[in-house]
């Protein structure tokens, strides 16, 4: 059998084996683990990996990763995850009751200006605060280049607050954001809120600046603190108040698109005339996106009332409002109208065939 530098061997007479460094003749220098070099005769080896081909496995077992050791970097141990387990798992005999101060969220973020002596730079304490009853998993990362970088994860108690890390000036200034997660939950029933993600956009000459640190509840010195849960349900508000005019366009913009129809003309005859009257919004104003559905309805009824009363004082004898067919409120609001100021007045579904069951016609005549 032959040997190559990178191949995997095993000592056929003696315990362990390495990798092959160097190659001489029919003999090959074998790095151990230990970082000594072995020369052997091929006949003394055996090839368990062969180089490049990485995909073989190996006879040498891995060593087991030891199950009660913490895992490195991470201030959670496995102690601590069996301790949460176990509060989440028991009964809990003493159930809190639910009630509006015990259920709310109130999670903040807060920046602290450090200036250490001897230095000119100002060092900055990012820190979380649970403001609340409710106990919270989290992550903290920052935005570099627009990758996120893990900085940290953690658990905190309710009603504490958190030491996350500790930045200098420099390292800010090549950070875009700092990336919040956060997991809320309690022993025994609880009400459950959904995850937090929360980006603060790190801004250099904002967070040196004296006049932006302000006294506060949570620490002694003067600090940045920025609500968390108030900033996200803003965010959440905004991005659907953001999704409904985007909606409003597009449905906008398709109307537009529409061949508009042709409108109907007042049919007249020696012996009858027909009005039309168009009822919908946006037939009505030019915009009505601010309009409440009780404004727009005070717009259409008017509309309504304006036109019957110069029918009724001129020579038409038959009117027709167009409604639409929508949720029934307006040609209800029509007929109730109708019905109570003018008894006398007959009114009927107009045409099936032109209208639909969007337009009630009335006869004045």
């Amino acid at each position: 059998m032959t040997f190559k530098v990178g191949d995997k061997v095993k000592f056929l007479n003696d315990v362990g084996g390495g990798i092959v460094k160097k190659v001489k003749q029919e003999t090959a220098f074998v790095e151990t683990i230990d970082g000594f070099e072995i020369p052997a005769h091929f006949s003394e080896l055996i090839k368990v990996e062969e180089a490049g081909f990485g995909g073989l496995r190996s006879e040498t077992p891995m060593p087991k990763a030891n199950p009660q050791k913490p895992i490195p970097n991470s201030p959670i141990s496995k102690e601590e995850v069996e301790e949460l387990e176990e509060e989440l798992t028991e009964d809990d005999s003493d159930e809190e009751i639910i009630t509006s101060e015990n259920c709310t969220l109130n999670i903040l973020l807060g920046i602290i200006p450090v200036k250490l002596k001897g230095h000119k730079d100002i060092d900055f304490q990012v820190h979380l605060i649970s403001d609340c009853a409710y106990r919270m998993l989290y992550t903290f990362s920052v935005v570099k280049d627009n990758f996120v970088r893990g900085r940290k994860v953690g658990h905190m108690e309710d009603d504490t607050k958190v030491l996350v890390t500790t930045f200098t000036l420099a390292e800010l200034r090549e950070i875009q954001s700092f990336k919040i997660n956060c997991i809320f939950y309690k022993k025994g029933i609880y009400l459950p809120h959904e995850p937090i993600i929360y980006e603060y956009k790190v801004d250099i000459l904002a967070m040196a600046d004296p006049g932006n640190w302000e006294e506060n509840d949570y620490f002694d010195e003067k600090a940045i603190v920025v609500n968390i849960t108030e900033m996200s349900l803003l965010y959440e508000i905004e991005r659907l108040v953001t999704e409904t005019e985007d909606k409003f366009i597009i449905q906008k913009k398709r109307k537009d698109q529409l061949p508009k129809k042709q409108a109907h003309k007042p049919v007249a005859s020696a012996e009858a005339d027909t009005e039309e009257v168009d009822l919908h919004i946006e037939q009505l104003v030019d915009d009505f996106s601010g309009l409440s559905a009780g404004e727009i309805m005070d717009i259409q009824m008017s509309r309504f009332t304006v036109a019957l009363e110069g029918a009724l004082r001129g020579k038409t004898r038959k009117i027709v409002f167009i409604h639409g067919v929508g949720n029934g409120k307006l040609k209800y609001e029509i007929g109730k109208t109708l019905d109570r100021k003018y008894p006398k007045l007959r009114y009927q579904d107009a045409s099936f065939k032109e209208y639909g069951y969007g337009a009630t016609m009335v006869m004045v005549k």
